[in-house]
């Protein structure tokens, strides 16, 4: 039986992997062949979640902040920001939380083994009604 904590875990390591994306697209998209430097990687996670805390000021950006920066990899010493944001991707996919790469992909990802939505069967034109 799944406790509340357990669940509490999961939306917490969740969030934590929504703010190491975010780090990441960051890096990706502002500057992406400079040096990674140790500060502006702790500034990134901090300011990511406290973006997708929605600005809270109760401390819980920060929280969010320390569990994505502990469940993101060291980065090794003079890698690109944009090199970091591959292995940032790679590590939040190796977790399972991937997000789709596309405008048109669906928002949430097919799993093998799991049944997709049901389809509404076509009616068919001009027949019988």
């Amino acid at each position: 039986m799944t406790q509340i904590t357990d669940r509490k875990a999961e939306e917490v390591q969740k969030a934590a992997y929504s703010v190491v994306l975010a780090v990441a697209d960051h890096f990706t998209d502002t500057d992406p062949t400079a040096k990674l430097e140790q500060l502006s990687l702790v500034v990134a996670f901090g300011a990511e979640a406290y973006l997708l805390t929605g600005g809270r000021l109760d401390g819980k950006g920060q929280e969010l902040a320390k569990a994505a920066f502990t469940m993101a990899p060291a980065p090794r010493e003079g890698i690109t920001r944009g090199e970091y944001a591959l292995i940032l991707r790679g590590a939040a996919a190796e977790a399972g939380h991937d997000w789709p790469d596309g405008d048109n992909d669906p928002a949430i990802p097919r799993i093998a083994g799991i049944p997709g939505p049901r389809t509404e069967p076509i009616p068919a034109k001009g027949g019988d009604r």
